[in-house]
């Protein structure tokens, strides 16, 4: 890879494309052994999938992932006001991978719903020492701001093509706090690059070195 990569930062499909460097997430149910060493993964306990677990199997589940080269961040794990799942449940698995987060010292990729006076909470509470990427951002602007004050960093996808006031939004975070993301969509992230420059009035290779660097300080 010569020049300066489009960064992937929190996708569910690999992609071979030499301009693309992503972080494909993981679930802990996958085999290790079916990993592909020369792809960068995030590997955690989605709060969707707490219910198929216990909280006394989490070390069993990740600790070995965790220790793969190929596993750079713990994720994505989080808190889901919109599911069944009890929450102090949900609290327990969250904070129990922070704790493995900080232990690996490795970064964590959040899914949060509802959920964010507990995030900020259990934050402020749990200092890994590591960077924690917000994914999926489609939040107010105060929040981003109160989120940012917390030293989060956020991670824009496909509704920042078509949302005008996540656009607004986005124009007002700093550089040298955004990711770009795909999630689960079938999409290219050149597109939500070129949108994501468009916004904020730069030329695209300044945007791709910026969250180069971005990507370098925190992985």
């Amino acid at each position: 890879m010569t020049s300066i990569p489009y960064i992937d930062i929190h996708t569910h499909q690999a992609d071979s494309d030499p301009e693309i460097l992503s972080i494909v997430n993981r679930s802990i149910s996958e085999n290790k052994n079916e990993l592909d060493r020369n792809q960068a993964y995030s590997i955690g306990i989605h709060p969707w999938d707490i219910e198929k677990l216990e909280i006394d199997s989490i070390d069993n589940h990740l600790k070995d992932f965790s220790a793969d080269k190929s596993s750079i961040a713990i994720g994505e794990i989080g808190l889901d006001k919109l599911i069944g799942t009890n929450f102090s449940i949900q609290e327990k698995f969250f904070t129990a991978q922070v704790q493995l987060a900080k232990l690996t010292q490795k970064p964590v990729i959040i899914h949060c719903v509802k959920s964010q006076e507990e995030l900020l909470r259990i934050k402020q509470e749990n200092d890994t020492g590591t960077a924690w990427v917000f994914h999926g951002y489609n939040k107010s602007l105060q929040l981003a701001k109160d989120l940012l004050k917390f030293g989060f960093f956020l991670s824009f996808g496909e509704n920042l093509l078509r949302n005008e006031k996540l656009q607004t939004v986005f124009r007002d975070i700093p550089l040298d706090k955004i990711f770009l993301e795909t999630d689960d969509k079938q999409i290219d992230i050149r597109k939500i690059y070129q949108k994501a420059a468009e916004i904020k009035g730069i030329e695209i290779d300044v945007l791709k070195e910026q969250i180069l660097l971005n990507y370098l300080k925190c992985f």
